[in-house]
């Protein structure tokens, strides 16, 4: 009886008797590191396990995450796993401490609290991978795709090495300091709210609609960075080097800017709080910051000339161009602006209760607040607008049907726009264009999605 329960025993966990000693000695060797030091004297040579070795290995780390007796979290500190396919894996707590990851396929792949210190991802592909509150201290991850991949409350500042297990030859006794490097990379669309990448490398990295609320990013460089659509909010720029980034549309409320050198950042578009910017180096050669004011008269003559070209097809008046203008709080019900040039214009809590706006630019437009019921806003364009608490009750954001030669069907396009708690009851989207638009809080009553792919769109974020 007792050898059968054993033989059970043994059958449940996979693991044999001759297997087990194996096994053993394995994890003996992964957490015993004085045996990989060089002959040289140099830093631990990495071990790169079997494919049997590393079998096992995930075998016990799924009945770890999974709550199986016998699990254990996956041991693979200062091993050799690069270019190894480990995608759609659950590494949920794994032990990858100083582990060679170059070049690995981790899309997908569940790092959820797993320790990735001092970890070398360069190139490694991470689309969609969950890395909340993994341990990212020193790691290297230049050139890696992140893209979607989920960073929240992720710790990537800087890591103390120990000189001995450091490949820097100039390390001298003691410890290496090494910053986090996500240099270059691709991070389009990840969510790296409440992270910690105080003084990390990102320089030229891709940011573009990435969500950074609440995040320490306290001397980091961003140099050369592309941050478009980013969410700022609560973010702690303080002392960050963001020289030449490009900060287009993106959300920068209550963001802490003291110190931060900002010369040639490109701002078009992007939400700042007043005076936030004065505490900030090199202000004075940002693009983007200003906006133009019109008369009243002159904004009625526009409207004028625009309806006259609109009724005779182009051939009298004048298509009105009103980009980088400043409109807040104007009142336009009714107005007809269709076809209308209006990138970066700042319509925050206007009156367009009605308005024709069907196939007008609107990228990169302030309509937080705005009045848009009713409003036909058919294959209208508002690339990373703020829409934030705007009023899109039975507004028309369907096709226009049959545009140009072609007759083709134009539909509007909401990539990157911010929704943020507008009121979009009864609206009509058919269609619609939304990758990376963020609907956090709306109100979405009765909302026509129909043909819409909500998968890249953003549907709720954290309430503060």
């Amino acid at each position: 009886m007792l050898k059968k329960r054993l033989t059970d025993r043994e059958n449940i966990t996979g693991v044999g008797v001759d297997y087990g000693a194996e096994l053993y000695h394995f994890f003996n060797r992964l957490s015993d590191h004085s045996h990989m030091r060089s002959r040289a004297g140099g830093p631990p040579t990495k071990v790169r396990p079997t494919t049997q070795q590393l079998r096992r290995v995930l075998q016990l780390q799924k009945r770890y995450v999974e709550g199986w007796w016998g699990g254990r979290p996956a041991a693979l500190a200062h091993h050799d796993l690069s270019g190894l396919d480990l995608s759609n894996t659950d590494l949920s707590g794994a032990d990858l401490t100083a582990a060679n990851l170059q070049g690995c396929k981790l899309d997908n792949t569940k790092l959820a609290k797993a320790n990735l210190f001092v970890a070398d991802l360069r190139l490694a592909t991470l689309a969609g991978a969950d890395l909340t509150q993994a341990d990212l201290r020193g790691a290297r991850l230049w050139g890696a795709h992140l893209e979607k991949a989920k960073l929240a409350g992720a710790d990537l500042r800087e890591g103390a090495l120990a000189a001995a297990f450091s490949d820097n030859p100039s390390a001298s006794d003691g410890f290496e300091t090494r910053r986090a490097d996500l240099q270059s990379v691709q991070a389009r669309g990840a969510d790296f709210t409440e992270a910690k990448l105080g003084r990390a490398s990102m320089s030229m990295a891709q940011l573009t609609d990435t969500v950074l609320r609440d995040t320490d990013l306290v001397g980091a460089d961003l140099r050369r960075t592309n941050l478009t659509g980013a969410i700022l909010e609560r973010a702690d720029l303080s002392n960050a080097k963001l020289n030449d980034a490009v900060l287009c549309g993106a959300i920068l409320s209550d963001a802490k800017l003291k110190g931060a050198e900002i010369r040639g950042v490109d701002i078009t578009g992007a939400v700042v709080d007043a005076g936030a910017l004065d505490a900030t180096i090199g202000r004075a050669s940002i693009y983007g910051a200003a906006l133009r004011t019109i008369s009243a008269e002159k904004l009625a003559q526009m409207l004028r000339l625009h309806t006259a070209w609109i009724d005779s097809d182009g051939r009298e008046g004048q298509r009105a161009v009103l980009n980088d203008v400043d409109l807040a709080g104007h009142d336009l019900r009714n107005a007809n602006l269709a076809v209308a040039m209006l990138s970066h214009v700042a319509l925050r809590r206007a009156n367009l209760a009605g308005a024709l706006l069907a196939a007008a630019d609107l990228t990169l437009a302030d309509l937080r607040e705005a009045d848009l019921s009713g409003a036909d806003l058919r294959g209208a364009t508002l690339t990373h607008a703020h829409l934030g608490a705007a009023i899109l009750i039975g507004a028309d954001l369907g096709p226009l049907e049959q545009v140009g030669s072609e007759g083709a069907d134009l539909p509007a396009n909401l990539e990157g726009a911010k929704l943020f708690s507008a009121n979009l009851r009864r609206a009509k989207l058919r269609g619609a264009k939304v990758d990376e638009a963020d609907f956090g809080g709306a109100i979405l009553e009765e909302v026509d999605f129909a043909d819409v792919d909500l998968g890249r769109a953003r549907m709720g974020r954290p309430v503060k």
